[in-house]
């Protein structure tokens, strides 16, 4: 069985929209168990109005206060223990729970899932990783809005976790790795810096790509050229420019809009609307599985519930996969090198 603990409470929103989900679920996966985390006003009122019978495989944990994004997440996250955000996290760390799923904001959920798990051994930060495209010809996107980069070693870090998780997530066994850079005609000294040092990991690694590139990549219509990715690596401050972008891409075309002067989006853009897109994007780096689901449009039930959905289907691949101890294996060389450049043995 897998246990995935899930936080409907997120930012205090209604419950209801996502419950909706629910059914789907545990339909399409006999082996999930459903840990929902939630207020408690109304929730088994609803689960029986969809079918669903507290018991075996759906628990209910309360929690009674939400947590909202923005820059102060980790103080706030910290400083609410009964948050739902938190008590999801507490369950996977005391081993009750596998993996959590959390609809409060990606901020909220990547401190809580720093805070609570622990970085593993060789990692400075914990970072996001999002899949853009579509089944299993996506492109991973890491760090995918966690932070700023200010280091070589860490886009090192995040084209290792990224591969690990691309190659599991694609069924690849060298993911090509390619590092996110501006024209050649834009010096960056930081980039040419991760540069050299990524052309010295053990990843198979393409060079840098600008954005075109990384784009057509994800889309099916690359048909996997030699100029496709597995993972693309960036610093966390372009990485949500770029995941925003995406997204606001997919929305215009999902109500039907088109851009500026009544021009139609290129239809390559359809192949974006993968679910992922707006849900599970995963925290690598910690020990422990977190993945954040977006609940979109407001909370409707198409968006929040295919969110959710994604989410708990990341959540439920990172655990049959053994995700963190596979990140744990790639960072021990990452720290061995560390060692071996500074004159260290044994």
């Amino acid at each position: 069985m897998t246990r995935i603990a899930v936080d409907l409470l997120g930012e205090g929103l209604p419950a209801g929209p996502l419950l909706e989900a629910l059914p789907a679920a545990l339909d399409a996966d006999p082996r999930l168990v459903l840990i929902l985390v939630t207020a408690g006003d109304g929730v088994e009122a609803e689960l029986d109005r969809l079918g669903i019978a507290p018991g075996e495989r759906v628990l209910l944990r309360s929690a009674s206060q939400p947590v909202e994004g923005g820059p102060q997440a980790l103080r706030d996250v910290r400083g609410r223990r009964d948050s739902g955000v938190r008590v999801a996290a507490r369950l996977v760390r005391d081993g009750e729970a596998d993996a959590m799923v959390s609809v409060a904001p990606v901020e909220s959920v990547l401190a809580a899932a720093q805070f609570t798990h622990g970085l593993l051994p060789g990692a400075t930060r914990a970072l996001l990783a999002a899949v853009l495209g579509e089944g299993g010809v996506g492109t991973v996107l890491c760090d995918a809005g966690a932070a700023g980069f200010g280091a070589a070693d860490e886009f090192a870090q995040s084209a290792l976790l990224g591969g690990v998780y691309a190659a599991l997530r694609f069924s690849v066994r060298e993911p090509r790795v390619g590092l996110l850079a501006a024209r050649g005609a834009l010096a960056d000294p930081l980039r040419e810096a991760a540069d050299e040092l990524l052309r010295t990991l053990d990843v198979n690694y393409v060079g840098p790509r600008t954005a075109d590139l990384v784009l057509a990549a994800a889309t099916r219509a690359s048909h996997r050229t030699d100029r496709s990715l597995e993972v693309v690596v960036t610093d966390g401050y372009t990485g949500d420019i770029v995941l925003s972008t995406v997204r606001g891409v997919v929305d215009r075309r999902r109500r039907g809009g088109g851009v500026s002067g009544g021009t139609e989006l290129d239809p390559a853009w359809g192949t974006l609307e993968d679910p992922d897109v707006r849900g599970g994007t995963i925290v690598l780096g910690v020990d422990g599985v977190a993945v954040h689901a977006d609940r979109g449009g407001g909370g409707s039930v198409d968006a929040g519930g295919d969110g959710l959905l994604a989410a708990m289907r990341v959540a439920s691949l990172a655990v049959r996969g053994d995700l963190v101890a596979r990140n744990r294996a790639a960072l021990a060389t990452l720290v061995a090198r560390r060692r071996a450049r500074a004159g260290l043995v044994g």
